[in-house]
């Protein structure tokens, strides 16, 4: 936010992370271009017209099923021309690591959550099912954290 001061941001997150957020807007001195909206993106309204939406470090907590309708609602938010980022832990297409995105999902699996390990082509799956174009796959934190992109198509 201080190497970019014309970014404006919305941040929705759960109710109570909200209050945690806050604290490192004021901290930063950002309150005049970052905004909270608390929420639950499996449930509630996305924030919208935004340029970028970016969803990270929580795709083994939910289910095929949300994670695409969420990546839909994103795309539905978005203006034309905008991006989706999502982050997260991705098993390779052969489904046999990386070791932290296998362990997500074991946990999952173990406490009965409707969660699990998803993988790099599920995840490009769920942006080609919601529309988006222009869509690639990039490691984020090698070995850990995978990115899927992809972009909203201009209206004609």
């Amino acid at each position: 936010m201080q190497t970019y001061p014309e970014l404006e941001a919305v941040v929705f997150d759960l109710p109570p992370i909200v209050p945690v957020t806050q604290e490192f807007i004021d901290k930063y001195d950002v309150a005049d271009r970052v905004t909270t909206v608390a929420g639950d993106f499996t449930a509630d309204p996305l924030p919208a017209d935004c340029d970028v939406a970016i969803m990270a470090s929580n795709l083994p907590q939910y289910s095929r099923e949300i994670i695409g309708k969420v990546i839909a609602k994103a795309h539905d938010t978005l203006l034309p021309g905008g991006e989706m980022h999502l982050i997260g832990e991705m098993l390779g297409d052969d489904r046999t690591g990386p070791k932290d995105a296998a362990i997500w999902g074991l946990n999952e699996a173990l406490s009965n959550s409707t969660g699990l390990a998803h993988s790099r082509s599920d995840c490009v799956g769920y942006f080609e099912a919601a529309g988006f174009a222009d869509i690639g796959v990039n490691e984020f934190v090698p070995g850990i954290l995978a990115r899927v992109s992809g972009v909203k198509a201009l209206e004609g």
